[in-house]
């Protein structure tokens, strides 16, 4: 019992540690903090491998990347995750078990997408304000980059106009 109450206690602490650790990058977003993540996820290939090629490609913009580059790059890959999965046969099942996991650890930074009754309504009391589509967009990408679906907006923006 005392052994099992000991690895109990452990395994919370290392949660609760792994937390933090995602908290803070989620906060900070830097290449500092993806290299610490990565050589804590180093026993998870599927997840080592992700974030070296997040890293590789924060690189490529910048050697001291900003938190919105880090943001931008962690999209991207969620986004061709995504379209990969949908494009994906059936019969992968290994690809398709590593872009779920790929996926699901990069969902966990991410912003919360905005519903379409939230866009709804930014851009209705964007038109109300008597901005026109291109103001619209313009604040949205400045506001809520990242949280909705650019196709989306527009159409919302030719139904309420």
């Amino acid at each position: 019992k005392v052994l099992l109450k000991n690895f109990q206690w452990i395994v919370v602490t290392i949660i609760w540690l792994e937390l933090i650790i995602l908290q803070e990058l989620k906060n900070m977003g830097t290449l500092k903090k993806l290299k610490e993540l990565k050589q804590i996820k180093r026993d998870n290939k599927v997840i080592y491998n992700l974030l070296n090629t997040i890293i590789g490609e924060c690189e490529q913009i910048s050697k001291d990347p900003s938190c919105s580059q880090v943001m931008d790059v962690i999209q991207k890959m969620y986004k061709d995750n995504k379209q990969t999965i949908s494009e994906c046969s059936v019969d992968r099942v290994d690809q398709l078990n590593t872009l779920n996991e790929e996926n699901a650890f990069l969902e966990s930074y991410l912003p919360q997408p905005l519903t379409k009754e939230e866009l709804t309504a930014l851009i209705g009391s964007q038109l109300t304000a008597g901005n026109n589509m291109s103001k619209i967009m313009k604040y949205l990408s400045e506001e809520y980059k990242g949280r909705y679906d650019g196709k989306v907006a527009v159409e919302i923006i030719k139904s309420l106009q």
